[in-house]
């Protein structure tokens, strides 16, 4: 049974509206080099702030001071060091079962820089001060007006190069109320000097007029002073208190109060012979809150798992619990006593259906440990299915319904077969016989409900018509080759198998098959189809000279020539295969038609290509064409004059040739030292009488020869002479 948990939010509210924000640090160095001159030493000083507050970040530059002399009151320098990255700190606890408010926010930084110092005989103090602590600490009064003094010194005769201890880890943020501690304080030392650990006084430095003063002061320091019953060895209210282990650092306690509580923890640092060299102070802010529990154990219950009570009995269970780390499954099965898992969602199979009471327990073994319960039930599927049989041709059908869903002994079965069954609905597992009064699909459904588990089957049953036939053509009679398209029209709701004779021999089993009959003659056709689903059944339908196929007669004639020129176009058409009693029509392709003329002379008017078309027509209305290509070229003329006279009168002026019926041509002149004059292609281009130059050519004899191609490809080469007169 689930335990009522309490949860105490006590949020922090610790950082009203202008707070300071320093909430610890430490300063630290470590040896870099050794020489004559002195050592350098690597400074580092690590500031934590709360950064929910509202006042200022850290200082970009930190002024670290470096003090000597017997008092160690004598300023050696004043370094300025630049701030290193801003890193947030988690605010986390160690213990699964509490989780911390959401509004603790520490950020840290550090401030790194190297300095060399000569050995001094009273060695060094490094010191840092920053001013203020947040207001609303609980074991200091007037917490805002005090700051913060980081201090660590640096040994007389540090012949040796001395590194301080540095922490190991940075200080928790937050702690919870009654939550045990173990807080790691530990730190490294790299000389193997021994380090001893204890509490310590947290110290002042700066102030609200000088908050981050330059250079800090010099030693001693002013302690912070706690508020009764408070003091450096007991920071906070703990039940038992606080304490931490000089040999490892390691603090524990448990905290019994809420608040802001500063305390400071040192790791003195001591060489073989007993003397101390350093002592690294950690002056630090704890927070102690009321943690919220955050462990709720919640099973996914079976309302949100629906799929889960009608499919057997192997489950799958979810865990919808709070922050989980362990897991205990009891299942309570009595057929299988003890079975468990610590699975987070585990797969469990029950020895048999019914009601089971599932126990998840989180975090066994923890203080916070929770437990809840979950009812499931579980029943096997009901599997729903129904078969038939029966006349299903619509003028005899009876269809008979056998119910075969599993049955558990209290399954409840509810039919439904539609509006045009003998029995629309029917409850029980087995409905009578149904008949239908129409044709067509119709629709079953079956629901089965056992246990509060449903399921519904639904399938079709088909009423089919008597099934006739019948084959039309578009047209019965026709000439060879006579093509047919055949048209099916039987009606039937199922499948069927077509066999059909076309009286030639041929056979198709196409439904609507296109036939080409190549002889004459008269056919038979037999169309035989075969019901195969539906109302089985098988109809043969003869036709009687159904097909009526003439002959068709033969165009064939003979042109001569075929070819001709326009000046010698005469064709001679004669007609090779007609029958006598048949009818020509004969087209010469320039629009000429001859009727019944076997054999005729035609002459073209014009050139070109024409296409002869030869129609011949016999007794039974059936026609043959034939055709044949007539090309008529242009007559073919090339003539070249001897003389010509381009002396500007207008006359006469240009040589060139005439060309008739060519596709080819050109035209050269040539001096009498065979230079060419005149070159040209275009028969309508002359010769002007001047030189290639321009100039006029002088008067005289001058040769030509012209290249010519006919239309019918007929090659023309003449050659001449010419006299050119000015």
């Amino acid at each position: 049974m689930r335990k009522l948990l309490i949860l105490l939010v006590g949020l922090l509210s610790f950082a009203p509206a202008h707070a300071a924000h320093l909430v610890g640090g430490e300063i630290s160095y470590k040896c870099v080099s050794s020489a004559a001159s002195g050592n350098t030493y690597q400074i580092k000083l690590v500031l934590y702030r709360d950064c929910n507050s509202s006042g200022a970040s850290f200082d970009n530059f930190a002024p670290i001071a470096i003090y000597g002399g017997p008092n160690q009151n004598t300023l050696v320098t004043t370094l300025s060091v630049a701030r290193g990255l801003i890193v947030g700190i988690p605010a986390v606890v160690a213990n699964p079962c509490l989780q911390t408010p959401p509004n603790v926010c520490t950020e840290k930084t550090s401030y790194t820089t190297n300095t060399t110092l000569p050995v001094a005989t009273h060695g060094y103090t490094i010191v840092y001060q920053r001013c203020c602590r947040n207001n609303t600490i609980t074991n200091v009064a007037n917490s805002g007006t005090w700051g913060n003094s980081y201090f660590i010194r640096i040994p007389p005769q540090d012949s040796i190069c001395n590194s301080s201890a540095r922490f190991n880890q940075d200080p928790p943020i937050v702690m919870c109320k009654d939550d045990s501690l173990y807080v790691d304080f530990s730190a490294q030392e790299l000389d193997g000097d021994s380090v001893f650990y204890s509490f310590c006084q947290p110290l002042n430095g700066g102030g609200q007029s000088n908050p981050a003063p330059s250079p800090p002061s010099a030693p001693p320091f002013t302690p912070v002073p706690f508020l009764f019953p408070y003091s450096f060895t007991y920071p906070m209210p703990a039940t038992p208190n606080l304490s931490i282990d000089p040999s490892t650092g390691i603090l524990t306690g448990t905290p019994s109060g809420t608040g802001q509580f500063v305390f400071a923890v040192c790791a003195e640092e001591y060489d073989s012979n007993g003397v101390l060299l350093s002592n690294l102070r950690r002056d630090y802010q704890f927070n102690v809150t009321t943690c919220q529990s955050n462990v709720i154990s919640n099973p996914t219950a079976q309302i949100y798992q629906s799929n889960t009570l009608c499919n057997g009995t192997t489950v799958t269970f979810l865990d919808s619990s709070y922050n989980g780390t362990d897991y205990l499954w009891l299942f309570n099965d009595p057929n299988n006593p003890g079975a468990s898992s610590t699975q987070q969602n585990p797969t469990y199979t029950f020895q048999d259906t019914g009601t089971y009471t599932i126990q998840l327990i989180l975090n066994p073994g923890w203080p916070c440990t929770d437990t809840a319960e979950v009812v499931y039930e579980l029943y096997n599927p009901v599997n729903c299915a129904f078969s038939w049989n029966g006349k299903v041709c619509f003028d005899e059908n009876v269809i008979n319904f056998q119910n075969q869903s599993s049955n558990g002994g209290n399954a409840v079965a509810t039919w439904d077969f539609g509006p045009s069954a003998s029995t629309q609905t029917f409850s029980g597992w087995n409905p009578p016989a149904i008949i239908f009064s129409n044709w067509g699909d119709q629709i079953i459904t079956l629901t089965v409900e056992e246990n509060g588990c449903e399921e519904t089957f639904t399938d079709t049953v088909r009423i089919y018509r008597r099934p006739a036939t019948d084959v039309t053509v578009e047209n019965q009679i026709g000439c060879a080759p006579y093509t047919v398209t055949f048209w099916d029209s039987t009606i039937t709701d199922g499948q069927v198998i077509y066999n059909w004779d076309f009286g030639d021999g041929v056979l198709s089993n196409d439904s609507m098959p296109v036939y080409t009959y190549n002889n004459a003659g008269t056919y038979d056709v037999t169309l035989t189809v075969y019901f195969i689903e539906g109302c089985v059944d098988t109809i043969t339908i003869n036709y009687q000279d159904f097909i009526t196929v003439y002959p068709s007669p033969t165009s064939s004639f003979l042109l001569d020539p075929n070819s001709a020129t326009i000046y010698t176009s005469n064709i001679e058409f004669t007609d090779l295969a007609a029958a006598t009693t048949d009818q020509l029509i004969t087209g010469m392709g320039d629009g000429s038609l001859y009727f019944n003329n076997r054999s005729f002379v035609h002459a073209y008017s014009d050139t070109g290509w024409f296409e002869v078309e030869h129609v011949v027509i016999n007794t039974y209305d059936c026609p043959d064409t034939s055709r044949a290509m007539v090309r008529i070229n242009p007559e073919t003329l090339v003539f070249i004059p001897t003389a010509f006279t381009p002396n500007g009168d207008g006359e006469n002026e240009l040589f060139r040739g005439t060309a008739v019926g060519i596709k080819e041509y050109e035209l050269i002149i040539f001096n009498r030292w065979g230079e060419v004059m005149f070159q040209s292609t275009d028969p309508t281009e002359g010769w002007d009488g001047n030189h290639p130059n321009g100039k006029e050519a002088i008067e005289g004899v001058y040769a030509w020869s012209v290249y010519a191609k006919g239309q019918n490809d007929e090659l023309i080469l003449k050659k001449g002479q010419l006299t050119l007169f000015r």
